[in-house]
């Protein structure tokens, strides 16, 4: 029986507190510690490195969950998101025990403990934070991180020989899945040595490697990346709903002085603005590009979250926003045109009917 000898087990909960968090002012508010540089280990270039590095706050102790207490830490990115997450120690545990760990884990239900928790770090540090506002979104993702077994196995025999195991810990199931499901759940996976590997399915991740922490941040961030599209997305359609209603109202005549749709045409300007900036700032949070391995575990994690999908469903949707603020541009043009035109008639007939009251 394969023994866990070392290990973690972590529970992350994305959130959205605002428009933006100034981590300078964080930093002078709080003891915080930046998110460690990647490493050197896998030769990854010095430039793929984080643009602002996340901060991150130790909470304290998380007691009551598990037999062990384990540690809270908020993870705080400046375009306004934070990662609260709990992390518990894994010694001595065997590995077919992992299914009912994770099963244990996910039925915690550690949302509500986690809000809590951000809600009470955001009274702490609304001073740094642009537009404070705690979104009703939140988005979980949980690692089982594997750093050391009793007897050290490769890649290949660890999902050899326990594949069953591994596909019951991501989908947090208790009895075994069909060899179907086995293979959707185990079919990213991503390796860097002959004994190390992610497997990544959309809920949850186990990482074999004691060299886990970059692989750990970038799945975090990952995390945040979904939750702000599924924001930025539910913006959209809030706003797409409020606005179609007003596409359809005509105006039948023109009012001279009054400039019908400006504050919608104003509000669809910021939204479509806004909108590209979050997710610029998102993507560009952490540099990975070319043929790397983190830049590929991005790439394989980013398809299995359906982040693709989700982005082309944004970039609908602000082409529906630019058609909406193009239409409403059009019609204010067009009634301050017709305002222009009523008044040059008025003025004309004013014109020509005074000098024939000026005869009599």
């Amino acid at each position: 029986m394969t023994q866990i000898l070392q290990g973690q087990v972590v529970a992350m909960f994305a959130f959205d507190v605002g428009y933006e968090v100034s981590l300078e002012r964080l930093s002078a508010m709080m003891a915080t510690t930046p998110v460690q540089p990647l490493s050197r280990k896998k030769q990854t270039p010095t430039y793929l490195q984080y643009t602002k590095p996340p901060q991150i706050l130790h909470l304290g102790i998380a007691t009551g969950h598990f037999p062990a207490p384990g540690t809270i830490q908020a993870t705080i990115f400046d375009f306004g998101a934070v990662s609260i997450s709990y992390r518990w120690t894994l010694a001595n545990v065997p590995l077919d025990q992992l299914p009912q760990l994770s099963h244990d884990l996910y039925m915690l239900n550690l949302e509500i403990h986690a809000k809590e928790q951000v809600e009470a770090l955001m009274r702490k540090i609304e001073p740094a934070i642009v537009r404070p506002k705690l979104a009703d979104l939140v988005e979980d993702y949980y690692l089982f991180i594997l750093e050391k077994l009793e007897t050290p196995l490769s890649a290949e025999e660890l999902i050899a020989n326990h594949r069953a195991t591994l596909a019951q810990t991501l989908r947090f199931e208790q009895g075994k899945l069909s060899r179907s499901q086995q293979d959707e759940a185990l079919a990213q996976n991503i390796s860097y040595y002959e004994h190390d590997v992610t497997l990544i399915d959309w809920n949850a991740s186990v990482i074999y490697d004691p060299d886990y922490e970059d692989t750990a941040n970038v799945l975090e961030l990952l995390n945040v990346e979904l939750l702000e599209a599924r924001y930025i997305d539910r913006q959209l359609d809030k706003r797409i709903s409020e606005y179609a209603g007003l596409v359809r109202k005509r105006i039948e005549w023109p009012i001279p002085l009054r400039t019908p749709y400006r504050k919608a045409i104003e509000d669809l300007a910021e939204l479509r603005l806004e909108s590209s900036l979050l997710s610029e700032r998102v993507e560009n949070a952490l540099k990975l590009v070319g043929d790397l391995f983190l830049a590929r575990l991005h790439s394989a994690a980013a398809k299995r979250f359906y982040l693709q999908e989700w982005e082309i469903t944004i970039s609908r949707k602000l082409e529906i926003i630019s058609d909406f603020y193009d239409l409403m541009t059009d019609r204010l043009h067009t009634v301050q045109s017709q305002t222009l035109e009523v008044i040059i008639v008025v003025l004309i007939l004013v014109e020509l009917i005074l000098p024939l009251f000026g005869r009599n």
